[in-house]
């Protein structure tokens, strides 16, 4: 697959996902729920796991710069 067809694939993913984001709205929820809900998903991870970058040099982000660069320079 092309980076243009993954661009246009991600693209339509994210019409389908706006559409079924407007027909389902968010629940309103407290800024303590939330905070729980994110406790309770950081006791899940342990502690070196949290301390452990697996991409310390950030090739992924560098990867995806570069792929736009090329689709502008277009």
């Amino acid at each position: 697959m092309t980076l243009k067809e993954q661009v246009e694939e991600y693209r339509r993913r994210m019409e389908i996902f706006n559409e079924w984001e407007a027909s389902h709205p968010p629940m309103e929820r407290s800024s303590a729920a939330i905070i729980a809900d994110l406790g309770f998903l950081l006791r899940w991870v342990s502690s070196e796991e949290r301390l452990h970058d697996p991409d310390p040099e950030k090739l992924g982000i560098q990867r995806m710069r570069a792929g736009l660069a090329h689709l502008s320079s277009k």
